[in-house]
């Protein structure tokens, strides 16, 4: 695992813009390397540069960790984070663990900005790496085989180094074109993204409207003109892999392959007759994943952690129940069982044991939840022939208010704890909790 230091970063630019297809333009930075500082101690590495002095990056602290016995469960839950601010980890369907896996990337709002910082589990230290008080950051990912974050800062595709703390710009999108949250290639190089054509009458992208209706009903109605793109990280030449008028979103790389990435067509659950879609991007294929036959909705997909199997939440629309399954890339070995307790969200690392966000009931035309699991963390056990009954592992209690608030459950990688967000506390915060012995766990009884 790269050893963080503490100082913030050098940004100069060396060489003027250069022009690539698929609107975007690249140039190169060079890089400082940073000294070895105390991790509590951080003097700033900019005193004769007035203009950087504000940089953040580099500054650490230290929020109080808290453990409390869950009333249902019994297990004991770690709250990781504690700042009056919302901390959230990332979507379950991208990476966030760090080298050996003792650390993981999450969001924060501190000092009035939304950032993004490193958590080390060892010693609760907390290590800012962006700074949107000087420049504006979104849509970061992680590229566990490189331990580089890749993030937008208004049309930049920017590149964090997190061993040097250095960043450099990859690429540069032109007018007209905004881009989604990018998702870095089991080789490290290469991010896969949406680029999308940004609304002419507000000069932006829509936001995502509330989770009932799947994503902003605007940006379905409008089919704006959507890329899945290839971006080489060295030189930042863009490679345009499938485009089309629709709304488009949540591009996924295989953890394990790094020609195939998965995107879905968004919009309001029961009017997508397609949404999981796989791209071989050697040779730009596009096929459908999970075939829907106009029976089911089928929602909420990750790749599995072998990269070839893709995970899945459906409802049959004629019933309005809950299942889960997951298939190959090519269509093959596809498993799917109705489950008797709804989550929004799973996660699941084989397919054997999947962890549900307990979600309130969200009633969508022709869809209706069975049942309200909410406020708890599930456990979800594959037997002979389907998923069981499900376990309690943890009352979440959050609100749902926003998408900080939303829990995301997701294994760590060794499958033996649960990682959540929840804002119970008042701000959301993020929570472990260990798996432990299934039989040991409540029944959620319906």
């Amino acid at each position: 695992m790269a050893r963080l230091g503490n100082p913030g970063v050098n940004r100069h630019v060396s060489t003027p813009p250069q022009q690539y297809q698929g609107r975007a333009r690249s140039h190169s930075s060079k890089k400082s390397a940073p000294k070895d500082r105390d991790a509590f101690h951080v003097p700033s590495p900019y005193a004769q540069c007035p203009a950087c002095e504000l940089l953040s990056i580099g500054k650490t602290y230290q929020d109080p960790r808290h453990r409390h016995i869950d009333v249902m469960s019994g297990r004991e839950i770690h709250q990781l984070t504690d700042y009056r601010g919302h901390s959230f980890q990332f979507y379950f369907t991208h990476p966030c663990w760090i080298g050996d896996n003792s650390a993981f990337i999450f969001a924060s709002d501190r000092e009035n900005h939304r950032d993004y910082f490193r958590y080390d589990l060892d010693s609760g230290l907390v290590t800012q790496l962006t700074d949107s008080a000087t420049r504006p950051v979104r849509g970061c990912c992680l590229s566990p085989v490189t331990d580089r974050l890749y993030f937008w800062s208004g049309r930049e595709l920017c590149e964090f180094d997190l061993a040097s703390l250095t960043e450099r710009t990859v690429c540069v999108l032109l007018d007209g074109m905004s881009g989604d949250r990018p998702a870095a290639t089991a080789d490290g190089k290469h991010v896969c993204v949406l680029l999308c054509e940004e609304s002419t009458g507000s000069g932006k992208t829509a936001h995502y409207g509330p989770p009932t209706d799947g994503g902003s009903r605007e940006r379905f109605e409008r089919q704006p003109l959507s890329q899945v793109v290839r971006i080489d990280v060295a030189s930042g030449e863009i490679d345009v892999l499938h485009e089309d008028r629709r709304y488009i979103s949540h591009v996924n790389a295989s953890p394990t392959r790094p020609n195939l990435l998965t995107f879905c067509h968004e919009g309001p659950w029961e009017l997508i007759d397609q949404r999981i879609w796989c791209v071989n991007a050697d040779t730009k294929e596009v096929w459908p994943i999970r075939p829907q036959e106009g029976a089911y909705s089928v929602v909420a997909e990750h790749w599995l952690a072998d990269g070839k199997r893709i995970g899945f939440r459906s409802h049959l629309r004629s019933a309005g129940d809950t299942r889960f399954g997951h298939i190959r890339f090519d269509n093959k070995e596809h498993i799917e069982a109705k489950l008797g307790a709804y989550s929004r969200h799973f996660h699941t690392h084989d397919g054997s044991l999947v962890v549900g966000d307990g979600s309130p009931i969200y009633a969508l035309p022709k869809m209706i939840n069975s049942c309200e699991t909410w406020p708890y963390i599930l456990l979800y056990a594959w037997n002979a022939d389907g998923y069981g009954t499900s376990r309690i592992i943890a009352e979440h209690g959050s609100t749902f208010n926003g998408n900080p608030a939303h829990c995301h459950p997701r294994f760590t990688p060794d499958g033996k704890h649960v990682l959540y967000t929840s804002d119970t506390s008042g701000y959301a915060n993020i929570y472990m909790v260990e798996v432990g012995k299934l039989d040991e766990l409540p029944e959620l009884r319906i």
